[in-house]
């Protein structure tokens, strides 16, 4: 709104020249203008005349030898045009080296193309910008040091240098950082990287990217993909100092790659010469583990049943250690975190060392993973960590699970020294009681033989029986303790079953032995020489105290004690268990528990057969007639 007490005589800056001025000052301006543009389309034109193809070409290769510090040769110039910019197309691009008195190829570049600067053509020394590189091959030496071996000489590697000293508080000379580069485009390239310790040589090939460098003082940032060993890479990357980054020095790096399914991202401190990570944030993500697998032609021993997997972590590398802090995981939707360390220790194996917390743990994996074969999963031993290193790792898990048995707020240490191996699991809830477990073993695999020890207290004998025995026949129902003691010869605990020795022990009080009916054998005993334990009937026998003890080894077990006491009678076993064939061998007796009992008399019996369903025969007491 305009304040009427004033008028509408603003100052303007327009109104402060007569309008004749302004008129001119316009008239000026386009014609200046229109100068600009008919020089511009001048010199364009003119160009092809005034600018000599010889002299872009011999700048070309003064520009590439100043940066690399190396002899270049350029078969021919293909093209130069004017119009929209200014640019060259050149071929045969070589930078080559004196090895020896010959000249050796380190770089070939089959077709160059750069955009270059009009007015300093015309003055001869045009500035080259936006480089595209087709077919370009370069070989690099890595040294004993990390170091990359391709220039010691040129502005290139000048400014490597100084970036390298200034990162380590050494000062510099100066160099110059004002030289400008512009955008690189680099279409079908390859890199050859030869390890001059070891003699490896990896190539790198099918390179296809596109770097921002606008200047040897500016960050850098590029996107590109290649091939590794076959596998399709992509990467984004950027950072703020690429020449300490191209010298080995720690710089800041964002990078994020993709390969053989594995999608990865990297940020924080990094040093390509030292293979070194300080503070980087290190993210991990495989959404499917078997297609990864196949792609790799790598498996795992324990990761069979993975599906998905990701992590993410902080590594840092100190002296001989890396540390993973902060890690957090997940491994088919089950979480965990923790930290972990991998020192190198000179002379000796790498130590693997950590503290995780997972959601669930199935022991059935991890079993699996040390080359101890719980099951028949895979028909050749895939490898372990244990075969590389040695391992000192806590866990704890907040579920756990063992084949069909579930298990609840668990802990576990797991020790590899060598080819010596312990796994030990403290007090862990239990089928509504404890279990504590201890596996100790050496060789690969254990095949050098290992020890088992298993306590279980006031567990619930019902559901332990009834997955140990899943095909039916009689079971214990009631809460109960055991131990169990073996030792194992060879790998494989299914298959290698026969060769293990121990001792077990269960004890219970008021329980019943599930579908064993005294009274029904006692009723067909009185006048069948031999029936089916199953046709006594499903009656149980209820027991105030079970007291047995087995020893086995060579895949039968002795009954040393098993006695089983009742309200009125008591069940005696005896005799042997083969259940490596899953069968029964025992001398049973049933006798009353007072001489009050008479109309309980004694029965003995054997049960034979398959344990599902044994066959019972009376044995006549002495001074009997046999039936």
């Amino acid at each position: 709104m305009r304040n009427p007490g004033r008028g509408d005589n603003s100052l303007r800056p327009s109104s402060l020249l007569p309008r004749g001025r302004r008129g001119g000052l316009i008239k000026l301006a386009l014609l200046l203008a229109a100068a600009a543009v008919t020089i511009s389309l001048a010199l364009r034109l003119s160009a092809p005349y005034l600018v000599s193809s010889s002299v872009v070409r011999s700048a070309v290769s003064s520009s590439i030898a100043a940066w690399v510090g190396h002899d270049v040769s350029i078969d021919d110039v293909t093209d130069v045009h004017f119009w929209p910019q200014p640019e060259i197309t050149l071929t045969g691009i070589k930078v080559s080296r004196p090895i020896d008195g010959q000249a050796e190829v380190i770089g070939e570049v089959d077709r160059l193309s750069a955009r270059f600067g009009l007015i300093s053509a015309l003055a001869g020394r045009p500035d080259f910008s936006a480089f595209r590189l087709e077919r370009p091959r370069i070989r690099i030496w890595r040294g004993a040091d990390g170091g990359l071996d391709w220039s010691d000489q040129g502005v290139l590697s000048d400014a490597v240098r100084a970036a390298v000293a200034q990162t380590g508080g050494v000062p510099a000379d100066r160099v110059s950082n004002e030289a400008e580069i512009g955008s690189v485009e680099i279409v079908d390239g390859e890199v050859n990287l030869t390890d001059l310790a070891s003699g490896a040589s990896v190539l790198i090939d099918d390179v296809n990217a596109v770097i921002d460098w606008r200047g040897l003082a500016a960050p850098l940032s590029g996107q590109g993909s290649f091939r590794l060993g076959g596998h399709s890479v992509s990467v984004n990357l950027q950072t703020p100092t690429p020449l300490a980054l191209i010298g080995g020095a720690l710089s800041a790096v964002e990078l994020s790659a993709t390969v053989a399914g594995i999608n990865a991202e990297i940020d924080g401190m990094v040093s390509l010469q030292k293979a070194s990570l300080q503070e980087t944030e290190v993210s991990l993500r495989v959404p499917d583990v078997t297609e990864t697998s196949a792609m790799l032609g790598f498996r795992l021993a324990g990761t069979e049943r993975w599906k998905t997997a990701s992590l993410e972590t902080k590594v840092t590398r100190a002296a001989d250690e890396w540390r993973f802090e902060d890690l957090d995981f997940e491994i088919n939707g089950s979480r965990g975190d923790g930290i972990v360390t991998l020192r190198d220790r000179p002379g000796d194996r790498p130590l693997l060392s950590s503290t995780l917390a997972l959601e669930h743990l199935q022991l059935d994996d991890l079993l699996h993973a040390l080359s101890i074969k719980v099951g028949d999963r895979a028909d050749v031993r895939l490898p372990s960590l244990t075969h590389w290193m040695d391992v000192d790792i806590r866990l704890s898990a907040a579920t756990a699970g063992f084949g069909a048995f579930p298990l609840t707020e668990m802990g576990a240490s797991l020790i590899g020294r060598g080819d010596t191996l312990n796994l030990v699991i403290g007090d862990t809830s239990f089928l509504g009681g404890t279990i504590s477990a201890r596996l100790s073993g050496t060789g690969e695999g254990f095949d050098k033989g290992a020890e088992v020890a298993v306590n279980m207290e006031r567990v619930d004998l019902e559901a332990l029986t009834s997955r140990l025995l899943p095909d039916g026949g009689p079971s214990l129902k009631g809460v109960g303790s055991a131990s169990f003691n073996a030792r194992l010869v060879g790998t494989g605990w299914q298959r290698n079953i026969d060769a293990m020795s121990g001792r077990l022990i269960i004890t219970s009080d008021n329980g019943e032995i599930v579908r064993f009916s005294a009274e029904g054998l006692r009723r067909l005993a009185a006048d069948r020489s031999y029936f089916q334990l199953s046709a006594a009937g499903d009656d149980g026998f209820e027991y105030r105290s079970l007291d047995i003890a087995v020893r086995f080894s060579e895949g039968s077990a002795e009954v040393e004690k098993g006695r089983i006491v009742g309200k009125d009678e008591r069940l005696d076993l005896t005799g042997i268990i083969p259940y490596s064939r899953q069968a029964l061998a025992l001398t049973g007796a049933l006798t009353a528990n007072t001489t009050q009992n008479d109309s309980l008399p004694s029965l003995r019996f054997f049960i034979g057969g398959a344990w599902n369903d044994p066959v019972i025969s009376p044995v006549p007491l002495p001074g009997l007639p046999a039936r």
